[in-house]
């Protein structure tokens, strides 16, 4: 699953709209809900039944199971074919890629909306990266030590530099995503769902005040002699 926000206007709402339903503000406001999100980022690793996952994420198999119904009914997950029974279901996400762009609605009840998911759902990244490290800290993440990448780089560019690299990383990972995606058929032993997260954004200030800091620490001249 690919979720990718193209941010043309730090304040557009995102559009996770899937292959073929699009995003209006019924189906943003149906996702915008705390626990719905978690269950979503939950079958992002893989089917579930609402009994499974009332038990991962603390809640009550009642709310997991009406949960995943209204998200079901907005067509972000759907009961899988051929397993589980009417009294334990097994759920997945709904097939095809759910792409975070630039959406054409901008009413307030469509912002609201996604102020909800977005926050909830940055919230989850950060938990999954931090559960990763306190997993590998405690040895129980042996083969994957020293494979996994967590860093940071900071840059001075212009907005169409910016453009420019973050367009060639996303190719990079759309080649990655053909190859490993969550629908790959041939599922090597000990292949697990990786997550890779990658933002790239304008840090608060101006390059005047990063020039005007790198002058004041910065010896002039006569200090260097």
């Amino acid at each position: 699953m690919t979720t990718r926000e193209h941010d043309s206007d730090a304040d557009d709402p995102l559009d996770l709209t899937g292959d073929d339903l699009p995003l209006d503000v019924r189906r943003l406001k149906a996702l915008a809900h705390p626990l719905r999100t978690q269950i979503f980022d939950a079958l992002t690793t893989g089917p579930a039944t609402a009994s499974g996952l009332a038990q991962r994420l603390g809640e009550s198999s009642g709310a997991t199971s009406y949960h995943l119904r209204q998200l079901a009914e907005h067509g972000f997950v759907e009961e899988m074919p051929g397993r589980g029974t009417a009294r334990e279901r097994w759920w997945q996400l709904a097939p095809g890629r759910h792409a975070l762009s630039s959406s054409a609605d901008e009413s307030a009840a469509a912002r609201e909306a996604l102020d909800m998911f977005a926050s909830e759902w940055m919230r989850l990244r950060y938990q999954a990266a931090a559960e990763f490290r306190t997993r590998v800290r405690a040895g129980l993440e042996p083969a994957w030590k020293g494979k996994a990448s967590d860093a940071t780089t900071l840059f001075v560019m212009t907005p169409d530099e910016l453009e420019a690299m973050t367009g060639e990383l996303v190719a990079v990972l759309d080649r990655w995503d053909d190859r490993c995606g969550r629908e790959r058929a041939d599922v090597p032993d000990g292949a697990r769902v990786v997550e890779l997260q990658l933002r790239a954004f304008p840090r608060v200030g101006s390059a005047v005040d990063f020039h005007d800091t790198a002058r004041a620490v910065a010896p002039t001249e006569t200090e260097a002699s």
